[in-house]
């Protein structure tokens, strides 16, 4: 799997450029992204010839809208490790092959992907030449002076200063080619993962359980025991039961015995009290209350 490092996403605004960044070239080409890590590579998104191209002290940007979206991009000039000129070869047709220019970056994982422009105000190799020049004095330039901030050493930022004056790029139709090493680059940052977007899952739905209606003593108390079948087995069951069932129903036929002596002993603690108000000698006679209230003694 592949990721796009130069590219921004549709639609994305750049803004203005930093206070004091100094335009060095403007002008429209063709641009791409490729992986020169995989030979014979397709490439991983393409601008059309009329793509705005600005060349600053600082990185290069390009822009193209069409009738529907905005495609933009940047590269920094921290990146480049290697600027190469590619001339076109002189056939004609299907055969022939372009002049490029290519800024070669190291990215995550051993990748080397590189942007590359070709065509509109690059087409002739003069041209590239000339652009290339521009590009690789921005290079040197900004990390000779920023060397300190990016971690450039001393011995590399005299080697970067002699690439401010020369050599300069002067190729010809159909030759090899130059490549330029930029010394103290930094590895293109990994682009951040596009995580998809979780499934909402419902809320869980609660039902109420349904309320039997059926008494206590209906509701079977035994169920099926994996004993073995003995003698009489069945017949027990049937009055253990029948035990159950006879005391889960008495607990709703008699009364609460507890509540009846408390209810008792509240009475007789009243009747004592107001024995207390009566005249000296004189006693209450309790067991006639009990008697009409416990009833008659069998």
């Amino acid at each position: 799997m592949f990721h796009q490092h130069f590219l921004s996403a549709t639609g994305t605004d750049l803004g203005p450029l930093d206070s004091g960044e100094r335009v060095l070239w403007r002008g429209r080409c063709a641009v791409a992204e490729y992986g020169f890590d995989k030979a014979s590579s397709l490439p991983r998104w393409t601008l059309p010839e009329e793509t705005d191209v600005l060349v600053t002290d600082r990185r290069v940007r390009f822009a193209h809208a069409s009738a529907t979206t905005l495609s933009n991009g940047e590269l920094f000039w921290l990146w480049p490790q290697h600027l190469r000129v590619q001339p076109g070869n002189r056939e004609t047709g299907r055969n022939a092959t372009v002049t490029q220019i290519q800024l070669v970056c190291t990215g995550p994982e051993g990748s080397f992907p590189a942007l590359v422009f070709a065509g509109g105000d690059v087409t002739k190799v003069g041209d590239a030449d000339r652009l290339a020049n521009v590009i690789r004095q921005a290079i040197a330039r900004f990390r000779v002076d920023n060397a300190d901030e990016i971690g450039v050493p001393a011995v590399q930022a005299r080697m970067l200063s002699r690439l401010v004056i020369g050599p300069e790029f002067s190729n010809y139709q159909g030759g090899e080619g130059q490549t330029v090493t930029m010394l103290g680059a930094v590895p293109v940052p990994a682009p951040e993962p596009e995580y998809a977007a979780q499934p909402a899952y419902p809320e869980p739905v609660h039902t109420e359980q349904p309320v039997s209606s059926a008494p206590v003593s209906g509701t079977p108390i035994s169920g099926s025991r994996a004993y073995p079948e003995r003698p009489g087995l069945a017949a027990d069951a049937i009055r253990a039961e029948q035990a159950i069932r006879a005391e889960q129903d008495s607990r709703y036929a008699e009364p609460d015995l507890a509540s009846r002596a408390a209810s008792l002993a509240a009475r007789v603690a009243s009747l004592i009290s107001d024995a207390s108000d009566d005249v000296p000698g004189r006693s209450t006679n309790l067991s006639a209350y009990l008697d009409g209230e416990s009833g008659p003694r069998r």
